[in-house]
């Protein structure tokens, strides 16, 4: 049975949460603690999301928002998930990393109340619950998208070298990157886990004996910037891939130059587009908050619009009710694209290449785009010139 109608199934037995005209959505994330990093903007995304509705008398009626901080830690996110379900939350947006998403998916199955990840985007998280969902691209579409990026790059990498940390995100991730990339003929020349003993020289000596044409970095901020250290000081001047937990004000700029050229999948978000929703979002984000938004910003805005979205005009208070009115927002546009979700909850957004090129996070296809249109004008005006007596 498909997970809509599982979901139909589920609303005919799950009871309202009651006569108040009270709707409560709950928002926890890792506002301290090592995944503050993503946890920040995401809560400043999401919190943007319903001020800009309040300020313009869209909220639905007797909406409340209750934010809560895991201190990225699993257990609490966990707890504190299951205190505002009691409550009568009917949604809460979190499981900012696949940790705490797998922590809390069994509280919001137990409930019968829906978890909305703005960031979690390990494969199996979506088949674990009816009532889990994401904003964020599962690793099951960034897996494919780094191999096809990596092997289609410049100069077309076939021989790679992996330097992994080891968590849940990478797990999910990384065999979706290795089935991919040898599915294209390419080859895995080794592997080697980021802060193991002697990894350092393990890299510098594969750099050496093997010589990869191509790097892929899979693992969260920290480890991504320790490993471009390594590969940098060994003056690698092969291809570099990564994984979009790169995207963040904060390790961008801690990383500096070391990221330049770095590529990596991402949901299509240019900054600088004159478009709406993307253009307003963009511009009230840098008066309220004095700094351009990233992914996980735009991600946690999309969030909050889903959450919405999916409590206006509810026909009963249940869990099941929200989770139908969630695969119904396919029209509903947010800034990183449609909110239409896939039978699993899953949203279904197509990724794009991007690098970093001069400090700034660039959309990679449109780069080439204006490359070839600006070759094109100038060797159409070299030909005027040619041909001027």
């Amino acid at each position: 049975m498909k997970r809509i109608a599982a979901v139909a199934v589920a609303v005919g037995v799950m009871t309202s949460v009651g006569c108040s005209r009270k709707l409560l959505v709950g928002v926890v994330l890792p506002e301290t603690g090592d995944n503050a990093v993503y946890g920040a903007p995401i809560k400043s995304g999401v919190k943007l999301a319903f001020d800009e509705a309040r300020a313009h008398n869209t909220l639905p009626e007797g909406l409340q928002v209750v934010y809560r901080d895991s201190g990225s830690d699993v257990a609490r996110a966990a707890s504190e998930a299951e205190a505002l379900f009691d409550q009568g939350a009917l949604i809460v947006i979190g499981g900012a990393t696949t940790q705490e998403a797998r922590a809390m998916i069994p509280v919001a199955d137990q409930r019968q109340r829906v978890l909305l990840s703005p960031s979690a985007s390990a494969p199996d998280l979506a088949r674990r619950s009816l009532f889990f969902f994401r904003v964020y691209p599962s690793d099951d579409l960034e897996g494919v998208k780094a191999a096809d990026l990596l092997y289609q790059a410049p100069r077309n990498v076939r021989r790679v070298l992996i330097l992994q940390e080891d968590n849940a995100y990478t797990r999910g991730l990384l065999p979706v990157f290795m089935g991919a990339f040898k599915a294209h003929g390419g080859e895995i020349v080794d592997s080697v886990a980021i802060g193991s003993a002697d990894w350092e020289k393990s890299i510098r000596a594969i750099l050496d004996t093997r010589k990869p044409d191509g790097v892929y970095i899979c693992g969260y901020g920290d480890a991504i910037i320790e490993a471009l250290k390594v590969l940098r000081g060994a003056e690698y001047a092969g291809v570099i891939g990564t994984t979009s937990a790169i995207n963040t004000m904060t390790f961008l700029q801690r990383a500096g130059r070391l990221a330049e050229g770095v590529f990596f999948p991402l949901a299509s978000f240019d900054t600088a587009s004159e478009k709406d929703p993307i253009r307003t979002f963009v511009k009230r984000y840098y008066e309220v908050y004095k700094l351009m938004p990233d992914i996980y910003a735009a991600h946690g805005y999309d969030a909050g619009l889903a959450a919405m979205e999916a409590l206006r005009g509810l026909r009963t208070r249940s869990g099941g009710d929200v989770a139908l009115k969630l695969k119904g927002l396919g029209e509903v546009i947010g800034v990183t694209g449609p909110l239409a979700f896939d039978d699993y909850g899953n949203i279904k957004h197509y990724l794009r290449t991007h690098w970093i090129r001069e400090g700034k996070v660039e959309d990679y296809e449109r780069y080439l785009e204006r490359e070839k249109e600006r070759i094109r004008a100038e060797f159409e005006r070299a030909l005027m010139r040619g041909r001027t007596p």
